[in-house]
């Protein structure tokens, strides 16, 4: 697997929407082929062009923030102290931003792009099951 980070591709284009530019080492979050993937699935949607990249930032950002619900840690930045979920719903509210910005779905859009994402719920819900 790859990472690059190029702006004349769409791949580059992607990962600067989503923050996921620096490639050294282990730092970048997706590999090409998984941002490729994304892609492949904005092309289903019937995106193209400007809506192509940013439906594709949409998705990636939505799956980005799904596996942070999902780690519900506690999280230490200088002075500020929060957990996973406040991330993933910043990263969710800003993959809604982008998918509207893609523009309106086709009718035979994949199901899961109109069905809303109640993060405190979904994690409480994750959190008895697993205290239990």
């Amino acid at each position: 697997m790859a990472c690059t980070y190029d702006l004349t591709t769409e791949i580059g284009r992607v990962r600067r929407d989503i923050g996921d530019t620096d490639c050294s080492g282990t730092v970048h979050y997706w590999e090409d082929e998984e941002i490729q993937s994304f892609l492949d699935e904005a092309t289903l949607c019937g995106w193209v062009g400007f809506a192509h990249v940013k439906g594709a930032a949409g998705l990636t950002l939505i799956a980005w923030a799904v596996a942070l619900a999902r780690e519900d840690e506690l999280v230490r930045t200088g002075s500020w102290t929060g957990d996973r979920r406040d991330v993933a719903g910043k990263m969710n509210a800003k993959a809604q931003e982008y998918l509207d910005m893609a523009g309106p779905l086709p009718s035979e859009a994949p199901a899961f792009l109109s069905v809303p994402v109640d993060w405190d719920s979904t994690v409480a819900a994750e959190r008895e099951l697993t205290d239990e």
